[in-house]
């Protein structure tokens, strides 16, 4: 090691005084841990964090396509298009050694839902769904984790041995962790989603079914955003979605957050109206801006957990002419629930919607 000039090695441009001296401390202390030089350079941009990588599996090897295609028996144009869904990158040459092998064999787990009698065309969606979920989860999890190994004047050397250890501590509970959310999420999908007779005798998935959709946005949020750091900007849409969370109780289903909005669907109007009433008494009792609530009732269909259909977008421009801490629903909403006790309905106007055709009847709701 001392013998070697890791500034001639191109490992050190671009830095200067005490930022090339830590990286040149790290390139040394990798290199004494077993690190190659190839390994190293292939991540530049985050060297300190390869000791963590190859706790979590990357040990710096290097496949083609046409390795993985032959040891999964998946075809090659089938491997690219799964490569694209997880958000690798494109690679012309099927013969070229550039996929590292731990992404590799994230991919080649698709076998397993072709092997199951999967579509190819849905295996990479659900492919590509669970990346971008596990996205949203990574994102989360480094931001903890950095919160816990960061230290005020920490070098390199210092935060690639934290991260490494917070890495062998997390690493055995992973695949458990998330083994048991897939597990209670596909319980509670088919539970929500239960296949009927109908459907049964048809062999077919649904279609459009029935559904009642609405939406919570915070009132202000553009002008907040204004007044208020990011990070504390941020803290106020999240506890939007944990309040969100916590009204979708069953058969109510948490659909998504949109920044400062969140949808929440049902089959049944009922639940969903007392959920909306219930989110809109929570926003206030935690001091965040007033809440916008639409609600519309229609058919929609449901798709990689997100639903497209007119009773979407109606929810969505209702939600846009409600008056903050007010719920507002369409007449189709209205004509669902008309046999549920419990509200109130007062007429507020008759309006024309953007994007929606004719005149659309709005209605305020309270408890009863």
């Amino acid at each position: 090691m001392a013998d070697l000039d890791i500034g001639a090695l191109g490992l050190l441009d671009g830095l200067e005084g005490e930022a090339r001296e830590e990286r040149a401390q790290l390139i040394a202390w990798l290199l004494d841990r077993g690190f190659s030089i190839d390994h190293i350079r292939a991540s530049v941009a985050a060297p300190m964090m390869l000791p963590a990588f190859r706790v979590l599996g990357d040990d710096g090897e290097l496949v083609s396509a046409r390795e993985v295609c032959e040891s999964t028996g998946i075809e090659l144009q089938l491997l690219q298009r799964l490569q694209r869904a997880i958000g690798l990158p494109r690679i012309d040459d099927p013969d070229a050694a550039v996929l590292p092998r731990a992404d590799a064999e994230a991919v080649s787990h698709a076998k397993f839902f072709l092997d199951l009698g999967y579509e190819p065309d849905d295996a990479v969606a659900v492919m590509r769904v669970l990346v971008e979920t596990l996205g949203h989860a990574a994102a989360m999890m480094r931001e903890a984790a950095l919160k816990t190994l960061l230290r005020p004047g920490a070098s390199e050397v210092e935060l690639a041995r934290a991260s490494e250890g917070l890495a062998v501590r997390a690493a055995p509970m992973l695949g458990p962790l998330m083994d048991d959310l897939m597990r209670l999420e596909l319980r509670h999908s088919f539970e929500m989603e239960a296949v009927n007779a109908a459907e049964r005798a048809a062999g077919t998935l649904p279609g459009a079914r029935p559904v009642t959709v609405a939406f919570a946005d915070l009132a202000g949020f553009t002008r907040l955003g204004e007044a208020l750091p990011a990070e504390e900007l941020e803290r106020v849409a999240s506890r939007l979605a944990e309040l969100a969370h916590d009204v979708a109780v069953t058969p109510v289903r948490f659909v998504k957050s949109i920044g400062d909005a969140v949808m929440l669907v049902s089959f049944d109007s009922a639940p969903l109206l007392s959920a909306m009433l219930d989110l809109a008494d929570a926003a206030a009792a935690n001091d965040l801006p007033g809440l916008r609530i639409g609600l519309a009732s229609g058919c929609a269909v449901s798709r990689a957990g997100d639903w497209f259909g007119s009773p979407v977008n109606l929810a969505s421009r209702v939600t846009g002419a409600a008056r903050p801490g007010t719920v507002l629903v369409a007449e189709s909403t209205r004509d669902a629930a008309a046999n549920a006790g419990g509200f109130d309905w007062s007429p507020a106007s008759t309006r024309r919607l953007k994007g929606v055709s004719g005149e659309v009847k709005l209605f305020r709701v309270t408890r009863a």
